[in-house]
């Protein structure tokens, strides 16, 4: 029998204890083990895997683990993500009446799910939780909580627990990326390049790229080979193949600053595979992703906008049709809600670093 982390504890304010631990926090590690350590308290669990996403695009931004799946299983995870003859998408628990999912052994209607006999078999695991994170239509993150074999199922009561906990997990989830300056990653070279096949086969990768992909693996401590790297990444190559287009762009929070990946298709149609492209985030393609991050509003983005151009704030209050004295008091909240002492600041903030300057 597993020793499960948490257990029935007292009750807790769901509406601020999670966002405040989370903005505490001070790497994704520590999200994750305080995220878990408040879960355990009505969710029992052994493992887990926290996710962020991007809320512009819905691709992958950060993911942190303990104790969960292998770099194989998250990549047939990622594989099934949208279908739908799969247990409890996260596609569909984003959209339907429930946040929450849960698949285990033992249980009849399950007994035919792929995922739950070529994954949480091969992994040694009897039940899986899935919990969609939403707030205000959109989709900002997941968390999977995981009990060994020889472990009970997770039960209807915590299936009701954490149907209560998807808001404030959301909340949380801003709560630790919005008390972070805003910080544009620094890198010392071009942008990194990964060539993935349509088996999802790393076929070429640029000098540069297995430099970015380690600092977004969840944990980089630990030595990893490229099929380990590329699991990382592996969610941007299957959100690019589901969309219209073959594409996809997100926004990386990584513990050296904000950088952007890019998959584009590969061949006609992408049957060739695909192309990633790992680089420093722009100010500009940033600002749609930071602006929800952070809670910027409308009129603060155009705001920011303008100043990340250079423009003085009397031209921006004639651009905007408002007062100079509006137009200052929206640049100091953008400020404040960055970490950002200032337009210099921001400016360094938002400054693609390179190498030694």
């Amino acid at each position: 029998m597993s020793v499960l982390l948490g257990g029935n504890g007292s009750a807790f304010a769901y509406g601020s204890v999670l966002p405040s631990l989370a903005a505490e926090a001070a790497t994704l590690e520590e999200l994750g083990a305080a995220v878990s350590a408040e879960l355990g308290r009505r969710v029992p669990h052994d493992g887990y895997h926290l996710m962020g996403l991007d809320p512009v695009s819905g691709a992958g931004s950060f993911h942190v683990m303990r104790h969960g799946y292998g770099a194989e299983s998250l990549r047939g995870l990622e594989r099934e993500f949208g279908r739908p003859e799969e247990a409890f998408p996260f596609a569909s628990l984003f959209q339907g009446p429930t946040p929450v999912g849960v698949l285990s052994t033992g249980v009849h209607e399950h007994r035919y799910c792929a995922r739950l006999h070529d994954i949480m078999r091969a992994e040694g695991m009897c039940s899986e939780m899935r919990l969609a994170l939403s707030l205000g239509g959109r989709a900002w993150g997941g968390v999977v909580l995981l009990r060994e074999k020889g472990s009970r199922p997770f039960s209807s009561a915590e299936i009701d627990q954490a149907e209560k906990l998807a808001g404030p997990l959301a909340v949380a989830l801003r709560a630790f990326v919005a008390s972070k300056p805003l910080r544009i990653a620094s890198h010392g070279g071009p942008p990194g390049v990964i060539i993935v096949d349509g088996h999802d086969a790393i076929r070429a990768v640029t000098p540069g790229a297995r430099e970015w992909l380690r600092a977004y693996v969840p944990d980089p401590s630990q030595p990893v080979d490229d099929d380990a790297l590329f699991t990382a990444l592996c969610n941007i190559t299957h959100t690019a193949r589901r969309s219209p287009d073959g594409s996809a762009v997100s926004q990386l929070f990584t513990p050296c600053g904000w950088a952007t990946a890019h998959a584009q298709p590969l061949g006609v149609d992408g049957e060739q595979g695909n192309v990633i492209t790992i680089q420093p985030a722009t100010a500009d393609a940033l600002l749609p992703a930071v602006a929800e991050w952070y809670g910027i509003t409308l009129r603060e983005r155009d705001v920011i906008r303008h100043a990340l151009h250079g423009v003085p704030v009397k031209h921006i209050a004639r651009t905007l049709g408002v007062s100079v004295h509006t137009a200052n008091d929206h640049l100091k909240s953008v400020y404040r809600k960055l970490g950002v002492a200032g337009r210099d600041e921001l400016f360094a903030a938002c400054l693609v670093r390179t190498g030694g300057s």
